[in-house]
């Protein structure tokens, strides 16, 4: 669940408390909340802002909160403004990246006039992270009985000075794929032509919308052990090739801690929405004239620190993984018969080797083009 739509559960939560009967929630009535993401750190990437206004549990869409004034400022009296790139989401200028040891203030002015500020944050130091990794573990997974194989990626980390206590991380995988046919031709103005793209191996991305927290505040020692990111079944594709992981984690204050653990609560109680929970998660940012109105978010600030692995296919052991391409339907045909293929849906792959001559191997295009599930384009850290 997104933060957006967490002002609209809490709503309901607030109304029905512990009454457990069958309630279908409804679209109309919810509260028009302002929603702010925002992380700084000290990153080479420009610190973004997003707003948007939170949305009914039963809708999707994103509703940006666009042409906003936003600016950052530090406690050297220092202001940086952002623009906005694209609607609901505005950057820094290059050349600004936080600080440790500073402390940050965002102020926001949306377009109707309202304006925001939020709580002075520190910029936390983040210790490094020790080892990210992975094991092969059996699983029961939603919509199965079974135990299903798969990789259990974990993180582990300390702080030796014993000041972090409190953490938070994100990832975003990155998986190569290809598909069952590498075309080497293509129908182009009515003749056949080489193709000059391969269109046979791409790479898919996902980032994680978890909420994944740690702390070691009840422990003798700052050490976060073996604290479980994402669990990969087989039942996906990206263990079929090559896959990758980059963690990012951030060190948090005691106050932003108990923001995000408050969200995961609400986060895990999807589906169970008559849950105790009668009260309004509040961030760190308010209306500076109106204390009635209600900001979803919270502005944090932490450095990061970063690590990647990589694992190819041979390194864990065999376990069956889906066949996309199952339903995959080719044909061959004349050079004559290319044109109607094509205009019933069929992609050219290429010349069928003699004998006889003359013959080409068509099929879908979801078969042959990768692109159209994931791009092309090598990763720069590819290896």
């Amino acid at each position: 669940m997104t933060i957006r739509k967490i002002g609209y559960v809490i709503c309901i939560l607030v109304l029905f408390g512990t009454c457990v009967y069958k309630f279908e929630p409804p679209s109309e009535g919810y509260e028009n909340l302002l929603v702010v993401e925002a992380l700084l750190t000290n990153g080479d990437d420009p610190f973004e802002v997003k707003l948007s206004r939170s949305i009914p549990i039963d809708e999707h869409n994103f509703i940006p909160e666009e042409n906003a004034q936003i600016s950052i400022t530090d406690n050297t009296g220092s202001i940086y403004d952002l623009y906005q790139e694209s609607p609901g989401r505005y950057l820094s200028y290059p050349g600004f990246k936080g600080e440790t040891g500073k402390e940050y203030q965002l102020q926001i002015q949306t377009a109707d006039g309202e304006q925001y500020i939020s709580e002075s944050v520190l910029l936390r130091e983040t210790p490094p992270i020790d080892s990210v990794y992975y094991r092969y573990e059996e699983r029961v997974i939603a919509e199965s009985k079974d135990n299903i194989p798969g990789l259990q990626i974990y993180v582990t980390t300390h702080d030796a000075d014993n000041d972090t206590w409190y953490y938070r991380w994100d990832y975003k995988e990155t998986w190569e794929f290809r598909t069952k046919y590498n075309s080497t031709k293509i129908w182009e103005d009515g003749m056949l032509k080489e193709r000059e793209e391969q269109i046979y191996l791409c790479w898919r991305n996902h980032e994680s919308s978890s909420v994944l927290l740690g702390t070691s505040k009840n422990l003798n020692e700052d050490i976060i052990f073996e604290l479980p990111l994402v669990y990969i079944s087989n039942a996906t594709d990206r263990l079929i090739s090559k896959y990758s992981i980059l963690v990012k984690q951030y060190s948090l204050s005691e106050e932003s801690y108990n923001y995000w653990k408050d969200l995961e609560k609400i986060n895990e109680n999807l589906g169970t929405l008559f849950d105790p929970q009668p009260y309004v998660l509040k961030g760190n940012i308010h209306n500076i004239n109106d204390d009635n109105d209600i900001v979803l978010g919270f502005f944090d600030a932490s450095s990061v620190q970063e690590e990647r692995i990589f694992i190819t296919r041979g390194e864990f052991p065999y376990f069956a993984v889906p066949n996309y391409y199952a339903a995959c339907l080719d044909t061959v045909v004349g050079y004559g018969l290319i044109p109607e293929m094509i205009l019933q849906g069929f992609m050219l792959v290429g010349e069928v080797p003699p004998p006889p001559p003359g013959r080409y191997l068509l099929s879908f295009k979801q078969c042959i083009d990768c692109r159209l599930s994931g791009t092309n384009v090598k990763p720069d850290f590819w290896e």
